[in-house]
């Protein structure tokens, strides 16, 4: 009789919540990669005259989901909620390939670097409870940077070779005669290689989560990691849907809360404020409150000179509506009297946006990391305190020196001893026996 309380016997879960344990380095170093990331498009913005040349490569990815139903809707709020983007501008903005192409690489190149060392740090916390500092998870991303970098090649060049495949199919077929032969044989081809080409691109693109946890977790290369995130994708792929969906939903929340605080703090400090000045740089209320008719002309042409530095409109109906304040340019407009509260207000509402999207940052990368272990474990039976640990391997290589010079040993036979020096012969008369005479014996007369 089965025993009931075999857990092999009872249904799986799909709802089974990924374990994030907390770790403050791995938030600390989102919120220092989203620095970074900033500071490099403020720079290459100068460099191209452009707002935001990042804003190029996030527009490309935008037009490639825009006609797909809830996924273009959810990608814009998610550009302008985390990147604070105004699509509808930046889609007017004239940017170039170049300007994709630059952005796009300084895009990927500095998230994927935070995604494998925020997950490196969750995966040993999850397999092992240790830490890493900020440092070691530095060295750790620099050494296997490129097993992320190269994953976008991979699978790109996968989909031109197939793609490749069916032009060549193509050409084939549209030979007098012969292609028509042909194409009984090349139409099946090109199907199955159309095939290919969408489960690549739907792994790529569904599985990329999963390709930095487990470059995090095995340390082995772009290709394993790729095949290992397809694999447990297409293995669980309901399991996967389910585990992301709360995932995305976790994380909506926690940015909806960081712009309810930044919210909350600017109009509640406006209450209590008598100069209207303040509220320009912080609530920066739109024409249509209140408040627009208790400012002055000149407050009222500082308002739309804020909106037009800061592309923040305060009348705007989206539902992520920052204070200028927020824009270090804004404090360039701000007057000599308010310029220190301005400094104060950039400051602190920075500072609390970075901690509620370094949180969140980790916890999606975090969440992650656990996901591919508990996927591994279910396709593979591979436990989860199962990773890759420099010092692992520096042991095994020892114990191999070690059993390569036991085994030459072996092959060479136990060592013989050197013969003993014979004893040289007794002298006559020097009083001590011949080797062929007994101690005991008595001495001739």
């Amino acid at each position: 009789m089965a025993n009931p309380y075999n857990p092999s016997l009872m249904p799986r879960t799909y709802f089974r919540a990924p374990r994030v344990p907390f770790d403050f380095r791995a938030v600390l170093f989102a919120a220092l990669g989203y620095l970074v990331w900033w500071a490099g498009d403020a720079a290459l913005s100068g460099i191209f005259d452009k707002q935001s040349v990042s804003s190029a490569f996030l527009v490309w990815l935008y037009r490639l989901f825009e006609g797909i139903p809830y996924l273009g809707g959810g990608l814009r709020l998610a550009l302008s909620g985390v990147f604070h983007m105004d699509v509808g501008n930046a889609m007017t903005g004239g940017y170039t390939f170049w300007h994709e192409l630059v952005g796009g690489l300084w895009f990927v190149g500095v998230w994927s670097f935070v995604t494998l060392g925020v997950a490196r740090i969750v995966a040993l916390r999850i397999a092992r409870d240790e830490g890493l500092s900020i440092g070691e998870t530095i060295r750790f991303s620099l050494k296997n940077w490129t097993s992320l970098l190269f994953v976008p090649l991979i699978i790109g060049g996968l989909i031109a070779l197939f793609v490749g495949c069916n032009a060549l199919a193509g050409v084939l077929m549209s030979i007098p005669a012969v292609g028509q032969i042909l194409a009984i044989i090349l139409i099946p081809l090109a199907a199955i290689s159309t095939l290919l080409i969408l489960l690549i691109a739907l792994g790529g693109l569904v599985g990329f989560p999963l390709i930095g946890a487990a470059a995090a977790w095995e340390v082995n290369g772009s290709l394993d990691a790729v095949s290992r995130a397809f694999s447990y994708v297409f293995a669980r792929p309901l399991q996967y849907f389910w585990n992301y969906f709360l995932i995305f939903l976790f994380v909506g929340v926690i940015l909806l809360v960081g712009n309810w605080f930044t919210h909350t703090l600017t109009h509640s400090v406006d209450l209590g404020v008598w100069r209207t000045s303040l509220s320009v740089m912080t609530a920066a209320e739109g024409p249509d409150s209140a408040s627009w008719a208790d400012f002055s002309n000149e407050e009222k042409s500082q308002v739309n000179d804020l909106k037009d530095l800061t592309k923040y409109d305060p009348s705007a109906k989206a539902p992520y509506t920052e204070p200028f304040a927020r824009d270090i340019r804004s404090i360039t407009k701000a007057s000599w009297n308010d310029w220190i509260t301005t400094l104060v207000w950039w400051v602190v509402l920075n500072l609390a946006w970075l901690i509620f999207f370094g949180y969140a940052v980790f916890y999606l990368i975090g969440a992650s990391a656990s996901v591919y272990a508990d996927l591994r474990e279910d396709v593979d039976g591979t436990e989860e305190d199962e990773i890759w640990v420099a010092e692992d391997d520096a042991d095994l290589d020892a114990l191999a020196e070690g059993g390569a010079a036991e085994e030459a040993a072996a092959a060479t036979g136990p060592e013989t001893p050197a013969p003993a020096a014979p004893t040289p012969p007794a002298q006559a008369g020097d009083g001590t026996a011949s080797d062929s005479g007994s101690e005991d014996a008595p001495a001739a007369e």
